[in-house]
């Protein structure tokens, strides 16, 4: 799964631009969808999907697509998406399968962090500093091509670095989850305040329970206890003797990754 990373939004635009326009792999139904939801408001994608085609490219991403919408009527959103048969989440969210690819849709206002005021304007942009993690931290205005970041986007990316965007979370023991699939999907290192993080809640939660959470939240489930606690032993003796540095990386397991359709492009 070797790909040249995403030096800057131009590139990106330019993959999130094939995604949009390609006929392949049920791609042209996300597109219906988004044409659809621009009627409504402004649309951004967000998160994952970017994240995913900035280190993977299209061949690598094979993941959810979020979206975010700026609309006022929720009421004519319910409409639009009800031949979808959407399933709404504990936030307020909508969740529909299209042929090939889930489909996360939510308000832009209902944002959890703008909700709880951790974040303080409603836009796009500040929608980048929503996120847990900086990796997640982008957002492409489908109108435009427009792509916003956090500050040092690409920068972090490219070093392999995770680090915390938004302390300020839900659920933490998702983010933990997150963290650890980053790790084994990427080589993600982890910065010292993300380790720090992890650490302290490590009384909390043992790998039965981390692994048996991901089996529940994920569909493609990769972390074994086996895994887990081997990434925990080694983050405790890291914070005992190295605990204001970066948690280092690891080697990718592509095996574990590997996408569904070896033709896909």
């Amino acid at each position: 799964m070797s790909q040249e990373k995403v030096k800057k939004k131009s590139d990106l635009k330019k993959k999130v631009s094939y995604f949009l326009s390609s006929s392949k792999l049920g791609r042209p139904e996300v597109k219906d969808l988004l044409d659809q939801l621009q009627e409504l408001g402004e649309v951004g994608i967000f998160g994952g999907m970017l994240r995913d085609l900035s280190l993977l490219g299209n061949k690598g991403f094979d993941s959810d697509i979020d979206i975010v919408i700026d609309a006022s009527n929720e009421d004519a959103l319910d409409a639009l998406l009800r031949p979808y048969r959407p399933i709404r989440n504990k936030f307020g969210g909508y969740r529909l399968k299209l042929s090939q690819w889930a489909v996360d849709i939510w308000l832009l206002k209902s944002t959890w962090a703008f909700e709880k005021g951790y974040v303080e304007d409603n836009t796009f942009a500040d929608l980048c500093k929503t996120t847990f993690f900086d990796w997640d931290g982008i957002v492409y205005k489908v109108g435009d091509g427009t792509i916003l970041t956090v500050d040092g986007y690409f920068d972090h990316i490219n070093e392999g670095l995770l680090d915390i965007n938004l302390e300020n979370n839900p659920n933490p023991m998702g983010n933990i989850v997150k963290a650890f699939r980053y790790r084994e999907k990427y080589g993600a290192g982890f910065s010292h305040r993300l380790a720090k993080y992890i650490y302290e809640k490590l009384e909390d939660f043992d790998p039965d329970y981390i692994s048996s959470y991901e089996n529940k939240s994920h569909d493609r489930p990769v972390l074994s206890s086996h895994v887990i606690s081997q990434t925990l032993e080694a983050l405790c003796l890291h914070q005992k003797e190295y605990p204001l540095l970066p948690f280092a990386g690891v080697e990718v397991q592509p095996s574990l990754w590997a996408a569904k359709d070896n033709q896909k492009s």
